[in-house]
């Protein structure tokens, strides 16, 4: 196995073994005997956290690595790729927006009953 693959190993054991620290601290959490149970619980899942974030942070470099090989070995230029994306990404904003509008439209709602149509007793 490559370095890469003990740190990754190492840092997902460390974290699991802080995690089942910290579950153990908030446990064994009491007011009365053990007050500051709560803070090492704390510490120790936030340090179970930045254990546990190094290997999807190398699977996420990983994964970019690969792609920028594949765009390289399409023979597309970076001007075009820019392109490519920035038109994907208009897409996805625009379709974004109009799931936003319905979503939006169905709370409204939910919450405010059906439109009024105007021509009631006061108008």
């Amino acid at each position: 196995m490559r370095i890469k693959g003990w740190i990754a190993l190492g840092s997902t054991a460390a974290g699991i073994a802080l995690l089942v620290a910290a579950v153990g601290q908030g446990l064994a959490y009491n007011e009365l005997t053990d007050p500051g149970a709560l803070g090492a619980m704390v510490d120790l899942g936030l340090a179970s956290l930045a254990f546990l974030l190094v290997p999807a942070v190398m699977i996420i470099a990983w994964f970019v690595r690969e792609a920028r090989r594949e765009i390289a070995r399409s023979g597309l230029t970076p001007r075009q790729v820019a392109l490519g994306e920035a038109a994907l990404m208009a897409g996805a904003h625009y379709e974004w927006s109009r799931h936003n509008e319905r979503v939006s439209a169905e709370l409204t709602a939910s919450v405010m009953g059906p439109e009024r149509e105007a021509g009631g007793p006061w108008g």
